[in-house]
């Protein structure tokens, strides 16, 4: 029998989303049904709804989830009802890249997680219409969510599931876009464009990392100085006509490691130049479709440059989530300081905190039906 929930849904472009009554599905095989008690907001969801990734309405995003397990499909036999979870991005767990223990580069990762593929239909319908769901496994801006046991990952029950559901998206590819990723040597010098949550995650990874200099770019004079409370030595604005010749100074001839969060070609560029000989700069970011990043070829070649691209921090989520957890513990990862938290009828306050930048992270505190 269907499940009545409360979903938010969005009907359009540019739309607030709306609270309404709507029925999901029960678990079918390998599923997993959470009762969610958080959810963070990720830029992924905002484009959603901005159409830069463009997917048809009406849908319903969600795609840092964190609960309790409620029932298991046929199959799921190593999770029980009353279990905490972390809901991350889904995968299909068969191709060469899952096989290799690379889920973020699943080959029909684009079909599982924006399209919501899922072996039963679509999960969610309102009055026998179903809605856009299954959105990275999960559509879980609602107070029930469908997942899959690949994307779940049970936690121990005295952590704070308000405190850690973006660990499985946002944080974890900062952080791991730096541990997984990038790979910094102890001592070497690291620059991130952009200190958003993912930005800010990186700051983190890069000192756990150990790397001795740890530079922040940014335009909000309150996210430089979160960067460096949270372990950036140096902090630089983004629109300093002097920006490259700064970072080169600052980092005695160069980083030998960044990461762009921007997805804005000019600022790829910079970053390129702020890198020293054989410095390796990953990007991140979901940009526009079309748009094309560029830096002089005889930099690029001469310099000895790499870029390289990186998906939820090349995570895969059932080893690397208990390794972040592990790091909130000891106080090497402390998401809470860039965590605000909304009650779930204030989801388009909690957006708008996010676009304007008065907010890092927002996480929403899910209401129970």
């Amino acid at each position: 029998m269907p499940i009545e929930i409360t979903s938010a849904i969005c009907h359009g472009k540019d739309e607030a989303l709306v609270l309404e009554r709507c029925q999901l599905d029960p678990p079918g095989p390998g599923e997993v049904l959470v009762r969610v008690v958080a959810c963070g907001i990720c830029h992924t969801d905002i484009a959603v709804i901005t159409q830069d990734i463009p997917l048809p309405f009406p849908r319903v995003l969600g795609h840092e989830g964190s609960g309790i397990v409620e029932a298991c499909g046929a199959g799921v036999e190593d999770l029980s009802v009353g279990d905490h979870v972390l809901m991350s991005f889904g995968s299909c767990g068969d191709c060469d890249h899952c096989n290799s223990e690379e889920p973020a580069y699943c080959t029909t990762f684009r079909e599982i997680n924006f399209a919501g593929e899922r072996a039963g239909g679509p999960a969610i319908h309102q009055d026998g219409a179903p809605i856009g769901s299954n959105f990275f496994h999960q559509s879980s801006f609602a107070t029930l969510a469908l997942a899959q046991r690949r994307n779940v990952v049970k936690i121990d029950k005295d952590l704070p599931l308000d405190v850690l559901a973006p660990l499985g998206c946002g944080i974890q590819t900062g952080v791991g876009a730096v541990l997984n990723a990038i790979r910094p040597q102890a001592g070497d010098s690291f620059v991130v464009f952009g200190a958003g949550s993912v930005g800010l995650s990186s700051v983190m990874g890069a000192a756990i990392a150990g790397c001795s200099n740890i530079c922040a770019v940014d335009l909000a004079e309150n996210r430089l100085a979160l960067a460096r409370e949270l372990g950036a030595t140096h902090a630089f604005r983004g629109d300093d006509p002097d920006l490259v010749a700064k970072l080169r100074e600052a980092s005695g001839g160069g980083y030998h490691c960044g990461l762009d969060t921007t997805g804005i070609p000019a600022v790829v560029d910079t970053a390129s130049q702020a890198l020293r000989k054989r410095g390796m700069l990953a990007l991140v970011a979901a940009p526009a479709p079309g748009t094309r990043y560029s830096v002089e070829a005889r930099y690029m070649v001469g310099a000895g440059l790499s870029w390289r691209g990186v998906i939820e921090g090349d995570s895969n989520p059932p080893d690397f989530i208990p390794e972040l957890i592990e790091y909130y513990r000891k106080g090497r990862l402390p998401v809470e300081k860039i965590i605000a938290h909304y009650p779930f009828e204030q989801i388009n306050e909690a957006i708008h905190a996010m676009e304007d930048g008065s907010v890092v992270k927002p996480v929403l505190r899910m209401m129970q039906d």
